[in-house]
């Protein structure tokens, strides 16, 4: 099966692969870059239309192509308010060769207070986080997450629980994709 994954990260790659291995065997999966159609940080409901647009684009480019995929994956890493208190969010968005798609999300956690959305807007989570704990690599290498958890848990792990829920309907197809 090949999975196309609309980024060139290797965080997301890597964490597409095993999301998926989780299920299936024999997964080949292959990053490209595509324009998420969204700001630099997206907020709120703008992080659900960036994973959205990455997925619905690589399929575009698989099918104009004719790169032979079966799934095509968005993932977009956000911020959301709420309660408000601001929390970082990936959001994966997994669409299929016949159109039938899913969402999920990794787990939220609360951001620290001193980030507030006039500095999210302006440089983003991960500038942003590495000046607050004066680390200019802290998001970059391991992630806000990684970061806070004191490498508990990496960027990868958590995008990896997004990828598997988002998988959710595409294993229960009858319950999600029935023609009732």
């Amino acid at each position: 099966m090949k999975v196309l994954v609309a980024s060139e990260n290797p965080v997301k790659i890597q964490s597409v692969r095993d999301g998926f291995l989780t299920f299936f065997e024999h997964v080949e999966v292959e990053g490209i870059s595509v324009d998420p159609g969204v700001a630099e940080q997206p907020m709120n409901d703008e992080t659900f239309e960036g994973a959205r647009n990455r997925a619905k684009n690589i399929k575009r480019i698989n099918d104009q192509q004719n790169l032979g995929a079966t799934f095509f994956v968005g993932i977009e890493g956000g911020v959301l308010q709420l309660q408000d208190r601001w929390f970082s969010v990936n959001v994966v968005y997994i669409l299929d060769q016949h159109n039938r798609d899913g969402f999920a999300t990794t787990g939220l956690y609360e951001l620290p207070s001193a980030l507030s959305k006039e500095l999210l807007i302006e440089k983003g989570l991960g500038r942003a986080m590495g000046e607050l704990a004066n680390d200019n690599y802290a998001a970059r290498e391991r992630g806000t997450v990684g970061f806070l958890t004191d490498g508990k848990i990496d960027r990868c792990q958590n995008q990896v629980q997004g990828v598997t829920l988002a998988l959710i309907p595409f294993l229960n197809d009858n319950l999600y994709f029935s023609s009732s």
